[in-house]
């Protein structure tokens, strides 16, 4: 069955995006162009002499996580996620996230917003991670260790891998000492 590829007003032509559960999404091609992978797979098939319909396999996100994805990558069309800057001056997420429509959008459970900032890397959307990254981060600002741990579901190290990873460092391993997370990627942009 071929079907003329949907037209959304002045976003250009749909394109179909298959989730791991085989679940299909229709994503404007503007859209779309914020995704490195969509974008590197609809130039493969545009390349091809197939007259059917071109859908684009996303065989590595659930049909859940590739529904908010699709969702930011519209909503992104009509108002752009502002850089996303750390400055001293910010302390908390809201400070950084001036955009009330995106700092609800990842205002979802952990589970489904780790699987957004694996989605927005895989699938190479540069603002959804850089925003997916700050809610992760801004969750573990403040955890103790053993809070971060649970958090991110990281194994305490047994005796044997706590006394390899003291040599490593050069005895410096420090349980008390968690950096902030808004330090863990130095630049935003």
């Amino acid at each position: 069955m071929s079907e003329e590829p949907v037209q959304n007003e002045d976003l250009g032509p749909t394109i179909k995006l298959r989730s791991k559960e085989r679940e299909v999404f229709e994503l404007s091609s503007a859209a779309a162009k914020l995704s490195k992978l969509i974008e590197e797979m609809n130039e493969d098939n545009e390349d091809s002499d197939d007259n059917e319909e071109q859908i684009v396999d996303i065989v590595k996100v659930k049909s859940e996580c590739l529904k908010k994805v699709v969702e930011f990558c519209e909503h992104h069309v009509s108002e752009p996620l502002n850089p996303i800057t750390h400055t001293m001056d910010a302390d908390t997420f809201d400070e950084i996230v001036t955009q009330e429509w995106y700092r609800t959008f990842v205002n979802v459970e952990q589970p489904l917003l780790f699987q957004i900032v694996q989605a927005a890397n895989y699938m190479n959307i540069q603002p959804l991670l850089d925003l997916a990254c700050l809610q992760v981060a801004a969750l573990l600002m403040n955890k103790s260790a053993e809070d971060i741990r649970t958090i991110l579901n990281i194994p305490k190290m047994t005796p044997e891998e706590e006394e390899k990873a003291k040599k490593s460092t050069g005895g410096s391993l420090r349980r008390d000492f968690i950096p902030s997370p808004f330090f863990v990627r130095a630049q935003w942009v």
